[in-house]
């Protein structure tokens, strides 16, 4: 083979792989996606209204050993959103499809808030398989946790409800509501502004869908099928004027949730800590992480 032939048969390869890769790669309208490290596969789900922003300084400490999928889901952060509703379901779907077309193997699901419901769900069908899950301040059914009459059913009019009373705020009041939903999620201060501006930068519908759907969603009895080990990591942190509200009521709150769950071991954090513990207790959340992932 002459040196021209050789060079013509290595450009038709190069076109060929090129060519295949833009024919079977495929488009997920579910979430944006970021790849960054080697090893083995975590794919990191933020929750409601958050960018895979949110990640960053845990990526920063685990791509080193392992290939990191950070996902920002649609309609978040100012990613596109999905044309209609159910939101989870198609969202979970696009994961599950992401994994499979990608032939991620012992894939490690890190999930916060909405973000642990959905690798909850999936670990409880087990349609794809994954090696471990880590659940940040999530429930099987967070509804009744706040609501012991809650349904385990999507309203269609608290949606809408809820949508209506977006709709009516402008991007200063939104962003002021924001602010406060930050401030009483986080207590790092340094973090509200960011918060807040992933909130205002979210579409409307998605927001008040999402949320709805998840409170419409008990998985109680499902995850009783989880088959992989489950870390589920919860927030706390006093209340002066609520002295009831104790670190072993929060214990015995997702206990009861999990109950059922026999792969789910339950951490709770000790103080000053909440909802965005990433931020709030970054030091017992890594070490958390490392004793999980090991």
């Amino acid at each position: 083979m002459t040196k021209m032939t050789m060079l013509k048969f290595a450009l038709f390869v190069l076109l060929y792989c090129l060519f295949a890769y833009v024919v079977t790669a495929k488009p997920y309208t579910a979430f944006d996606v970021k790849v960054s490290g080697k090893g083995q596969p975590i794919i990191f789900i933020p929750g409601a209204t958050c960018s895979g922003d949110k990640w960053n300084e845990t990526l920063a400490r685990y791509r080193g050993k392992y290939q990191c999928h950070v996902l920002t889901l649609a309609g978040y952060a100012g990613v596109a959103p999905l044309s209609k509703a159910p939101y989870l379901s198609e969202i979970k779907h696009q994961i599950e499809d992401y994994i499979t077309s990608n032939r991620l193997e012992n894939v490690i699901i890190v999930g916060h808030s909405i973000g642990g419901v959905i690798g909850m769900w999936m670990a409880a069908e087990n349609i794809v398989k994954l090696g471990k899950v880590v659940i940040v301040d999530a429930m099987p059914f967070f509804a009744q946790a706040q609501n012991p009459a809650a349904a385990d059913t999507f309203s269609e009019a608290m949606a809408k409800g809820m949508l209506e009373r977006y709709n009516a705020m402008d991007d200063k009041t939104l962003l002021a509501q924001q602010k406060m939903t930050a401030k009483f999620m986080c207590l790092d201060s340094t973090k509200w502004e960011l918060i807040a501006n992933w909130g205002l930068m979210s579409d409307k519908k998605t927001m008040a869908y999402t949320m709805t759907e998840m409170l419409g969603m008990d998985l109680r009895k499902k995850i009783a099928s989880i088959a992989c080990p489950v870390l589920v990591l919860a927030a706390y942190n006093p209340v002066p004027e609520y002295p009831g509200f104790t670190k072993e009521m929060v214990s015995q709150t997702f206990r009861e949730q999990y109950k059922n769950c026999s792969k789910c071991i339950l951490h709770v954090a000790d103080g000053g800590c909440k909802h965005f513990i990433m931020y709030d207790a970054s030091k017992w959340f890594y070490s958390e992480l490392d004793n999980f992932f090991n």
